[in-house]
């Protein structure tokens, strides 16, 4: 074998060598890619747990019978209204703003799908409807940066002011009854709670 034969070898050694490399990168990169999506999803889904964890802990403070008759009296514009309760609706209307602040952000920042956003919105708009939440934003709106203050200006602008009335509980029961007047007598009751 003369020396250019060598040489001819090395070199198709060689470039089968780049080859076999080039492949293996193509593979890495493949299955990189797949773990950087990976990761992703997976820090959508943190940001998704915590801020349904903030809602259900806003959810939670309303379900408290004394944050409840609180929250009742600042809606309705109780006369027996305290400082005391305004300033605990106060508090508590600053916790939702700022939830809605994060996830605003979140969205900005396209860590948030935008299913999840325009529920976000829906639930703004029928909690807006609230005027105790409209004062409240009055109170601290000019705490907040611009781009999230024009996005509840919008929500409250959109969303109709809705008193809770007195006969809330009427319709309430009314309706309630309407629905188990439709269960089948013959299916069998529930042994547990929902």
């Amino acid at each position: 074998m003369s020396l250019s034969d060598l040489a001819a070898l090395g070199s198709l050694v060689s470039g089968l060598a780049v080859l076999i490399s080039l492949v293996f990168l193509y593979f890495q990169l493949r299955q990189l890619t797949a773990q950087v999506r990976q990761t992703e999803q997976y820090q959508l889904t943190l940001v998704k747990q915590a801020r349904t964890s903030r809602v259900m802990d806003v959810n939670a403070r309303l379900a408290d019978p004394d944050f409840a008759a609180v929250n009742l009296r600042v809606m309705t514009n109780a006369d027996d209204l305290t400082l005391k309760d305004w300033s605990r609706f106060n508090a508590h209307a600053r916790a939702v703003f700022q939830n809605g602040e994060d996830s605003f952000s979140q969205h900005r920042r396209k860590l948030m799908h935008q299913d999840d956003f325009d529920g976000f919105r829906l639930a703004l708009q029928w909690g807006f409807r609230g005027a105790g939440l409209r004062v409240a934003w009055m109170t601290h709106r000019a705490s907040f940066p611009a781009p999230y203050r024009a996005f509840i200006d919008e929500i409250v602008a959109e969303s109709p002011v809705a008193p809770i009335r007195s006969d809330v509980l009427v319709k309430w029961k009314a309706d309630m009854a309407a629905e188990l007047a439709r269960v089948d007598p013959s299916s069998p009751a529930e042994t547990t709670a929902p």
